[in-house]
């Protein structure tokens, strides 16, 4: 009658009954009501896309970040054998004056 498909999940029996009201009024009222939760169904599956989306970008900075520790810690590593390099430097260079 009106062209709308029903969700019998989300809409009732009696809605289903009402657009075919012979009532004017009723069956108005019903076709918003099938409108109104066509458009609450949608927007839950966009809410439920888009927070998905947030989840993946967060797990790839959390992924990121552990990368960056990764090669922070890589780079603590090389100071302290530059910084063993440096003393073994010294005492080779001290050992060689005494030579």
């Amino acid at each position: 009658m009106f062209g709308l498909t029903l969700s019998s999940c989300s809409l009732g029996h009696s809605v289903s009954n009402d657009l075919k009201s012979s009532n004017p009024a009723v069956a108005l009222q019903a076709q918003k009501v099938v409108e109104l939760q066509q458009q609450v169904d949608a927007q839950k599956r966009a809410y439920a896309d888009r927070k998905n989306v947030v989840k993946d970008r967060e797990r790839a900075v959390d992924n990121q970040k552990e990368q960056a520790d990764i090669e922070k810690k890589k780079l603590e590593g090389l100071k302290q054998q530059l910084d063993g390099a440096k003393q073994n430097l010294k005492g080779v260079k001290t050992q060689a004056k005494t030579q």
